[in-house]
């Protein structure tokens, strides 16, 4: 049996991020009749467990057994000369399975919006690793990247096959990393999850008391750092919104239903912020409904599809609502909103920029919310047929990436096997 290693899916309680691997498996397995097991880097084996449910139980997932980065030391040199060894181990790691391939999908964590600097002990391990095997960066927004890491990417990445979910991206690396072959593609996200279509909704929604297309689904991300350094005036901005929305003529007889979209690690878990909001509400109004529960993707994004629309600060639970025909106004933080739902979808016009303090500081944030919600209103039919057209391309440009990765390595699997033959 062959081995593809699979890079970057390690949290399936980020249902974005798991929605991709997910995808990528079920798709990839479909096209290809190599005997393929897949091996994630996963945090846990409950991670896995989840997986192999949300694959439909088809597919072989295992768990890579990966050496820890280390940066202990007496001194500054000798950190430095720890975190090489065990980046070195992560390697050889990998490269003892002998994959076909190593798999690094996307979104944007090969940007500096969340490591920063650090970004460069991932591209490290992807040269290293790309050195010997054949990589593929799939679904992925890269950069950009500033000052000195820029030369690095475009050293560390250059043996790496590329495949860009958004033309901003894909333009970045074009025109600024020199990179010529970039295939232009989409969000794996965009592509129905394998068990999307066999659940029961009705179950679901039944058990928090909600009812199809009579509730609003609002995720309020977690990550409020990357937003605005004044935690209470972010809790304050999403409270007002939750306000406006139960308390709006426009809603009177409808639900507000808060969902979290990232439940791990626990600094940024989108249930700190539900629960916040519910200790200042939960005895004022009796239209909102608080989702607190471990949930698979394919359940979360089942409780968006079924909603009016959404209103989030995680890209991916827009994806999700996009992807079942529904509008999304997105709080945005980086330029892959600007590339994914903007660029990819067309929907810039959904999208209010709000990485700005000063937003949250003033609740002018509030004010943008609400003009989107009164654009959504009365342009609703319009958005919608505008959605149903832009999903058909994004869900052609998704399989069409994973359609070239299979061909790929059937083409390696048939060199190889023809090698061994005329020895």
């Amino acid at each position: 049996m062959e081995k593809i290693v699979i890079l970057h899916v390690p949290n399936t309680f980020n249902y974005g991020s798991a929605m991709m691997g997910i995808n990528f498996i079920h798709y990839f397995s479909s096209m290809t009749d190599i005997d393929v097991e897949f091996i994630c880097d996963a945090s846990t084996e409950e991670d896995i467990k989840r997986m192999v449910e949300e694959t439909l139980n088809k597919r072989v997932i295992k768990k890579l057994k990966m050496t820890e980065l280390s940066t202990e030391g007496a001194t500054k040199l000798q950190k430095i000369i720890n975190l090489r060894r065990s980046i070195l181990d992560q390697v050889n790691d990998i490269l003892s399975l002998h994959p076909i391939c190593v798999i690094v999908l996307g979104g944007d964590d090969l940007s500096e919006y969340y490591m920063g600097r650090y970004i460069v002990i991932e591209l490290y391990k992807l040269y290293k690793l790309s050195k010997k095997t054949t990589v593929f960066l799939v679904g992925q927004s890269i950069g950009p990247f500033y000052s000195w890491r820029e030369k690095i990417a475009r050293f560390c990445l250059k043996n790496c096959q590329i495949y860009s979910r958004d033309p901003i991206s894909t333009k970045y690396l074009r025109e600024s990393l020199k990179f010529k072959k970039v295939f232009e593609s989409s969000d794996l996200a965009f592509l129905d999850l394998p068990k999307q279509n066999d659940i029961k909704s009705t179950d679901l929604l039944d058990k928090y008391d909600i009812n199809r297309e009579e509730y609003i689904s609002i995720v309020p991300s977690g990550s409020v750092k990357l937003y605005t350094i004044d935690h209470t005036s972010y809790v304050k901005s999403w409270i007002d919104i939750v306000k406006f929305l139960a308390e709006s003529p426009d809603f009177r007889d409808k639900k507000i239903v808060l969902l979290p979209h990232v439940l791990a690690p626990p600094p940024v878990d989108d249930r700190n912020i539900i629960e916040e909001i519910e200790n200042r509400l939960s005895d004022k109004y009796n239209n909102i409904i608080y989702i607190k529960d471990d949930l698979f993707p394919s359940g979360a994004r089942t409780i968006l599809a079924n909603g009016i629309f959404t209103i989030t600060g995680r890209m991916h639970a827009a994806i999700s609502t996009f992807q079942m025909l529904k509008p999304a106004i997105s709080l945005s933080y980086g330029i892959k909103y600007m590339g994914v739902i903007g660029g990819r979808l067309g929907m810039s016009d959904l999208i209010i920029k709000a990485d700005n303090s000063s937003l949250w500081n003033t609740g002018k944030i509030v004010e943008l919310v609400k003009n989107k919600v009164e654009y959504v209103i009365q342009s609703y039919d319009s958005l919608n047929e505008r959605i149903a057209l832009a999903l058909e391309e994004n869900k052609r440009l998704a399989i069409a990436q994973i359609e070239d990765i299979a061909e790929k390595i059937r083409r390696v699997e048939n060199e190889a096997f023809n090698r061994y033959h005329q020895k």
